[in-house]
């Protein structure tokens, strides 16, 4: 009789043994993604990036984050940011995105945007400050950034477009 055969190829990787399947999945400890800022001013803004990312991301892994204007909490809100990283999240679901809403030193913004569920806010604040705000957005396991790094804002640009297929190639 006939011994059976196993359904799923075992292979040697490095030091461990895996399935064929995930040894084609493993990403190597020193390969981070690429990561992608831009400042978006509205769901237009937020799909044309998308759209580039998704462009890019087929020759080289990227995570695009999402960032609000400077102060954004406080003029547009988190519930419009919520839901434009929410429409473009289900429109790009083979996309790593990260939205980021910039509540400056309003501590009541950042506590609104948490409340309203947003995973990663970016306050400048005092560092006790700070610390009180992280305390809080780890129930809600949001992240809390303090600085906000230079990137392209769609808004400067008149046909942000073409500064997307510049930046994302």
């Amino acid at each position: 009789m006939d011994a059976a055969q196993p359904s799923t190829t075992v292979v040697k990787t490095e030091a461990s043994w895996q399935t064929e399947t995930m040894a084609n999945k493993t990403i190597p400890k020193n390969a981070r993604p690429k990561v992608k800022r831009i400042t978006i001013h509205g769901i237009e803004h937020a799909r044309a990036a998308c759209q580039a990312a998704v462009i890019t991301k087929k020759k080289t892994g990227i995570t695009l984050e999402l960032w609000s204007a400077k102060n954004g909490a406080g003029t547009l809100g988190p519930a419009w940011f919520s839901e434009i990283i929410n429409i473009v999240q289900k429109e790009f679901p083979n996309l790593a995105i990260v939205g980021v809403l910039d509540c400056g030193n309003a501590v009541g913004s950042a506590l609104a945007a948490l409340r309203q569920g947003i995973t990663c806010i970016c306050i400048s604040e005092r560092p006790v400050v700070v610390s009180k705000v992280r305390a809080i957005a780890k129930y809600t396991h949001a992240e809390v950034r303090t600085k906000r790094p230079i990137m392209h804002n769609l808004m400067d640009h008149p046909d942000p477009l073409v500064i997307l297929q510049t930046y994302f190639s």
